[in-house]
């Protein structure tokens, strides 16, 4: 058998991940629930005192319809995502009991179908020496996921540990109090080694559209509740 030209190698080579290429201009986004998806501030405040202490995310998951917003700016972003081909994954922080009715009512606000664990994934956080950290970074890698939308400095530490691309959606101005302003910590704390930043500090990172973590800061513009 006469041997293989090196042009002969090199056109296996191109054809055999000719698919591949075909396929690497569709991306793997992924967007958090809370804050970013949904504003969602009422359902945690109508939780019954029974179950607020732990909260019972079984009940917040089959509540927020009546209870909780759509964050336009989010869903257009979705939507376009959606619409031009891109893969649209979510992935919350909270526990996945009664998952599949959250996955109901974002089905029906976003006009396409979302299924508890197949583009809709729970991932509670887990306590290490005392502290919760993020546990999002394990479905994003197994995701392979392009970019992942987020409004909490976990979503962005999540995104970095699984090599993503970060971007920062703004928390609405009138999410729980606790928050603070937005993010960095709580704002509101005042100044100390766990959350060294105010208010003032905040508008330097959004006039320069980057975060302390390096990450993108999404500009969207929603009025919130009335």
């Amino acid at each position: 058998m006469q041997k293989l030209r090196l042009i002969d190698h090199i056109l296996i080579i191109v054809l055999s991940i000719t698919p591949i290429f075909s396929r690497s201009g569709i991306l793997n986004v992924g967007f958090d629930i809370d804050d970013t998806v949904l504003f969602s501030r009422d359902v945690f405040l109508n939780i019954p005192k029974d179950k607020r202490d732990p909260i019972d995310y079984g009940w917040i998951n089959t509540h927020d319809e009546g209870l909780s917003l759509y964050i336009d700016p989010t869903v257009e972003l979705i939507n376009y995502f959606v619409s031009n081909g891109h893969n649209v994954f979510f992935i919350t922080a909270r526990p996945g009991t009664n998952g599949e009715t959250l996955a109901t009512f974002l089905s029906k606000g976003l006009r396409f179908p979302v299924k508890k664990n197949k583009n809709l994934f729970f991932s509670p956080k887990e306590k290490i020496d005392g502290k919760r950290h993020t546990t999002k970074h394990r479905i994003m890698k197994r995701l392979k996921l392009d970019l992942f939308y987020g409004d909490g400095d976990s979503d962005m530490v999540a995104a970095l540990k699984a090599d993503v691309h970060p971007i920062r959606i703004v928390r609405h101005e009138r999410s729980i109090i606790e928050y603070g302003s937005n993010y960095f910590g709580n704002t509101l704390d005042g100044k100390t080694k766990q959350n060294p930043y105010g208010s003032d500090d905040l508008s330097i990172f959004y006039s320069g559209s980057i975060g302390i973590f390096g990450e993108s800061i999404y500009p969207i513009v929603w009025e919130g509740p009335k």
